[in-house]
């Protein structure tokens, strides 16, 4: 039979994938999405307006001076401030209100 001719999605096709997942030790396939952790980090991609861009690096240089650092990362400021959002929920609600007015 041509490829042409035969299905990417055949039921022989999805019997070998799900027979060629791993077991555990019941002999049974772990639940879909629990076997594999990300462990690398994730890329993202912001666009700022150049405003946006100055005020950022503004703010960069006034941590790194205020922590004691010579140079310090933009993502290392991006991680430090969702760490401090997820711990305190005023400043979550303050962000979530802003965004809210920004909208209308």
């Amino acid at each position: 039979m041509s490829a042409a001719g035969r299905s990417a999605s055949s039921p022989g096709r999805f019997k070998s994938a799900a027979s060629s997942r791993r077991k555990d030790e019941t002999g049974q396939a772990p639940e879909r999405g629990a076997t594999a952790r990300r462990t690398k980090p994730v890329r993202i991609t912001i666009d700022l307006t150049p405003e946006d861009y100055r005020r950022m690096r503004r703010l960069v240089g006034e941590l790194a001076e205020l922590a004691d650092v010579p140079t310090l990362p933009h993502s290392q400021m991006w991680r430090a401030m969702l760490q401090q959002v997820a711990d305190d929920p005023d400043l979550l609600h303050g962000i979530a209100e802003r965004i809210r007015a920004d909208r209308d």
